[in-house]
């Protein structure tokens, strides 16, 4: 039971506190040859990962369905179709039937809640997380924290989710509704596609440097701006036909179909410098995400996102916009990164 007020102030809570924190040291999740599907969908294929209380964890690349899914098995509710799935050494479903070890937030453990009914679901998930640090539970997931969250909520989260994990002496364990939520965790992320991890690593490198465009489309956020083409000798041959010149920074391959991708932060509607190429673009509307207000803009058949500039142009303006050049990312017809 946790110490008394007077028992904490006397220093007896730090004491015991550091004794805990030696004893989780090596407390880890560890997933061994696991398989887990829903309905149609392989959410886990074989896989094998080991995450730690050292550092937090954010998976991306599930949907709704496959993040509960993945949820249950993580947390013990459910068995895995094959393999084993141990916290420190023992099964997650020997774990979890010991009260407050795991700890399951957000997703189907807190529906979305209704305006006027009660605390909101910001502060229900806020109130869960706190109320798993003080039961000291050993796996703590969180399943699309910021999901359904008002705009200032959402903002507000975000900025605080690390500081609300930082700490914990748990396995931290985040199934990201967005890619936000993984680059505001910080630590590593997991990419996962159809069961399969495609990259795994620090979040910064994986976010910086994706191995491929599937791991790129993850973590993006709000979503990736993309071209699709037709590489010849070099060139790019757009679907409408006009002929894209890479800069030197980006390569393609001699033939075949290939992706150029950049994010929308790295464009934008207002005047830059020589270090960037120019689209020219129409405005198709704007959109709010995450807090923030975005232009949709259409080019040779696709469909990008950029920041709104200080003069909101009119649905169907033709417009200049900017991309920095090294900001501009390749994929080859299977995916794969390319330089």
């Amino acid at each position: 039971m946790p110490p008394s007020p007077a028992a904490a102030a006397s220093g007896w809570f730090r004491r015991c506190d550091v004794s805990l924190q030696i004893k989780l040291d090596g407390v880890v999740l560890e997933l061994k040859d696991v398989s887990r599907a829903t309905g149609r969908e392989q959410v886990l294929n074989s896989v094998n990962l080991v995450m730690s209380r050292e550092t937090p964890t954010a998976i991306v690349g599930l949907n709704a369905q496959e993040r509960s899914a993945l949820a249950r098995a993580l947390s013990g509710a459910d068995k895995p179709q094959s393999g084993s799935i141990r916290l420190g050494g023992k099964d997650i479903g020997q774990a979890r039937r010991e009260k407050g070890r795991v700890a399951l937030i957000g997703g189907d453990a807190q529906k979305k809640v209704k305006p006027g009914k009660g605390p909101g679901r910001e502060q229900m998930i806020r109130a869960s997380i706190a109320r798993a640090r003080s039961d000291r539970a050993a796996l703590v997931i969180i399943d699309a924290p910021a999901t359904d969250l008002g705009l200032e909520a959402r903002e507000a989260f975000i900025d605080d989710l690390k500081a609300l994990c930082e700490g914990a002496g748990a396995v931290v364990v985040l199934l990201a509704g967005d890619a936000d939520e993984a680059m505001a965790l910080g630590g590593q992320v997991v990419v996962l596609n159809r069961g399969d991890i495609v990259q795994v690593g620090p979040v910064a490198d994986v976010f910086a440097h994706p191995a491929n465009l599937t791991a790129a489309v993850a973590t993006s956020f709000p979503k990736l701006n993309t071209i699709a083409m037709t590489a010849r000798n070099g060139r790019g041959v757009l679907v409408d036909g006009s002929s894209f010149q890479p800069p030197e920074q980006l390569s393609l391959p001699e033939q075949g179909a290939c992706t150029v991708a950049f994010h929308p932060d790295d464009m934008t509607l207002e005047r830059a410098g020589a270090g960037c190429l120019r689209f020219i673009v129409r405005a198709a509307g704007d959109e709010i995400i995450g807090g923030r207000r975005f232009t949709r803009v259409t080019f040779a058949g696709s469909d990008w996102l950029t920041p709104q500039a200080a003069l909101v142009p009119h649905k169907g303006a033709i417009l200049n916009a900017f991309v920095e050049r090294t900001r501009l990312m390749a994929f080859d017809a299977t995916g794969n990164a390319i330089g």
